[in-house]
């Protein structure tokens, strides 16, 4: 018998992406189809690889145009950037593009100029890629921008998406190929606190499952003050006022909490890596899952054969917020929403080396880790257990 669909789904958005994937699978270039993404071997570059990724900050965009209209706060629309490049950034860096890589990227933008102050937005775009690109510069990254496409669709867009494309290449060395074995560790590196280079505290939920977030925590009077920021058929459904501040949130208020940017985990990656190599243990690592689409059960897609046995820590509080209000059972939960845990890091528990970095990372750059769990034989293909 199938499952029940969960809310998330009831509102038109498959988290685990199962049909794209079998849709475009056999078409895909890929020479490591166990890495966290897809890469190539370069032509006319022995030993050296590159990839491609695409992606954006989703929905997330229709809570900041909310947030900007009921507080007026117009660099709320930076945090687009923040989002769009880590979701991009994170993922490669998964596969082992880091510092010493070469990067460049563009955006594309679709916006409805009617309902979205094109301008503002534009600028606090330019801002933030300007301040972005200078903190990776003190990691080492370096990136080559050659600017995007901005379309204007009022036909096809409400508010306005922002996506990002970014290219990579880098020695073939230097890749996590995503060789898990049976035995692994699973540790964890968490999505919530406040990295040292992050401004305020990060309720964690980075950019997925924001149309389930937004949709059943809003306040239902906006869903007519603002009949462009919903379906009418799925219309905001929740309590909450923009401005509501629960304690619990550490200062933040709901909005903001929906808002807090995507935790920039090419950062953290690199300096795991780096502290790795510094321990002669880059070879202990075997696979990075960063859990955006598919949550906590992403790390699915990565080598092949593997069970993934994970004992998840307790949530932050929005995960329990939003787990109330859209009755979601905690499978469901944790299949939409990382809840807590960003990324997922695999690898041999030989020595403790890896276990050893991780914690390291973890105290330089302030962000919290787990050891989650151990890969294990499976009855079928790669799947996990919570």
């Amino acid at each position: 018998m199938a499952s029940e669909r969960s809310e998330y789904e009831k509102l038109g958005v498959d988290p685990g992406k199962g049909a794209v994937r079998k849709a475009f699978g056999e078409i895909v270039n890929n020479d490591f189809p166990r890495a966290f993404c897809n890469i190539v071997r370069y032509p006319g570059r022995p030993g050296w690889v590159r990839t491609k990724h695409a992606d954006g900050d989703g929905s997330k965009f229709v809570q900041r145009l909310l947030h900007y209209k009921e507080t007026g706060d117009e660099e709320i629309f930076q945090g687009i950037v923040d989002d769009a490049f880590s979701m991009n950034t994170g993922d490669v860096a998964a596969a082992g593009f880091v510092s010493d890589a070469e990067f460049e990227f563009s955006d594309i933008i679709a916006i409805n100029a009617i309902n979205v102050p094109k301008d503002l937005v534009m600028r606090q775009i330019i801002l933030r890629i300007r301040t972005l690109l200078e903190l990776y510069g003190e990691y080492g990254f370096c990136f080559d921008f050659f600017g995007g496409e901005t379309a204007d669709l009022p036909d096809q867009v409400q508010t306005m998406v922002f996506d990002m494309d970014i290219r990579a290449a880098a020695r073939e060395e230097n890749i996590i190929k995503g060789n898990v074995e049976i035995g692994d560790s699973i540790f964890g590196f968490a999505s919530h606190g406040r990295a040292v280079w992050e401004r305020r505290y990060n309720s964690g939920i980075g950019s997925n499952g924001l149309t389930l977030a937004r949709i059943c925590l809003m306040h239902s009077d906006y869903a007519k003050k603002y009949p462009f920021l919903c379906r009418p058929d799925k219309p905001y459904r929740g309590e909450f006022r923009v401005e509501a501040a629960p304690v619990e949130f550490g200062g933040l208020t709901i909005s903001e909490a929906i808002l807090s940017p995507t935790r920039q985990y090419a950062l953290v990656i690199d300096l795991l890596i780096k502290e790795l190599k510094e321990r002669n243990g880059f070879h202990l690592l075997h696979g990075i899952s960063m859990n955006t689409g598919g949550g906590a059960t992403k790390v699915r897609n990565l080598g092949k054969g593997i069970c993934y046995v994970k004992n998840m820590p307790d949530p932050p509080p929005l995960f329990y917020l939003l787990k109330k209000v859209t009755g979601e059972s905690w499978m469901n939960m944790h299949k939409i929403f990382n809840c807590g845990v960003g990324i997922d890091v695999i690898g041999s528990p030989e020595d403790g080396v890896l276990e050893a970095a991780e914690k390291a990372v973890s105290e330089k750059i302030r962000v919290g880790c787990f050891f989650l769990g151990k890969c294990e034989k499976p009855d079928g293909d790669s799947r996990g257990f919570l």
